[in-house]
């Protein structure tokens, strides 16, 4: 029963939508369906953009630093890890482009949604978003995976662990993004806000991802996304109605965001290789 294919599929693809629903239940507000789906769905067609950037990045970019991508794609296990390329592929390629899209719907999308009209709403619409990459994420599990195999502690980690940390990176974009709307005044606050509501998920997944710290990261993303959504649920129950004043966001302060993150991602990848050039 375990190993059948149905169980499987379902194993894979019903976390993230309980989860989405579990938090969407959670807001004692909650955001029209409509648009959590709406949210969810953007989050699935993350990988459309995705892969044209990813061939752009792999076959043009790569090369201009000098970098092998066909050799690193390529390398066993065993063999001595191509440093730079590593960085590369890690910080830039996977989470500087990911989390990019990312913060891109929920700016250009949620946030210009009248019923996102309080902190809580940013989170909910983040993690929404981060979960329903991660449903299309876990899609190539189901076609390669060997059902004798599925339920191994290996298999699970590369099924479940990553459902976890977008959750947290949605989270985290979805938290920091709500202090710029509702909780900081003044321009500069406001403008740091927004700047780490990308940097900080894109440099959280970029070093989880190249320290290979599949255990440890995943167990104090979810008591850091429990946290997050206990606390603002606790706010919500102080408040009699859900309106609360939202700023709007300037288009200067989005530029600035991803200058500032590709930036980070930029001196991070060039340093390691540079290092491993010495």
């Amino acid at each position: 029963m375990i190993k059948d294919p149905s169980f499987i599929y379902l194993a894979t693809i019903l976390p993230p939508i309980l989860i989405g629903f579990a938090i969407w239940r959670s807001d004692r507000f909650p955001e029209p369906g409509k648009f959590l789906v709406a949210s969810f769905l953007l989050g699935v067609s993350i990988y459309l953009p995705l892969d044209l950037l990813i061939m752009i990045t792999e076959d043009h970019l790569a090369p201009l630093l000098g970098l092998d991508m066909n050799a690193y794609n390529n390398y066993e296990v065993g063999d001595p890890t191509p440093v730079g390329e590593h960085a590369f592929q890690m910080f830039f390629r996977a989470a500087f482009l990911e989390e990019g899209l990312k913060f891109a719907i929920l700016i250009f999308f949620c946030v210009r949604l009248s019923d996102l009209n309080e902190p809580m709403d940013a989170i909910v619409y983040g993690a929404a978003i981060g979960l329903g990459y991660a449903a299309m994420e876990n899609i190539p599990y189901l076609n390669t995976g060997d059902p004798e195999t599925a339920w191994t502690m290996n298999v699970v980690r590369q099924r479940y662990y990553p459902l976890i940390m977008h959750l947290g990176f949605g989270v985290i974009m979805g938290w920091l993004l709500s202090l710029n709307l509702f909780e900081e005044q003044s321009t500069f606050k406001r403008r740091l806000m927004i700047i780490l509501a990308l940097a900080v998920p894109v440099i959280f997944h970029g070093s989880y991802n190249y320290l290979g710290a599949f255990d440890v990261f995943p167990i104090l993303t979810l008591i850091m996304v429990i946290g997050i959504i206990y606390y603002y649920r606790r706010e919500q129950l102080k408040r009699i109605t859900e309106e609360m004043d939202k700023a709007k966001i300037a288009n200067i302060d989005v530029i600035y965001s991803y200058l500032i993150t590709f930036s980070f991602v930029s001196i991070v990848v060039l340093s390691t290789i540079y290092a491993n050039n010495k």
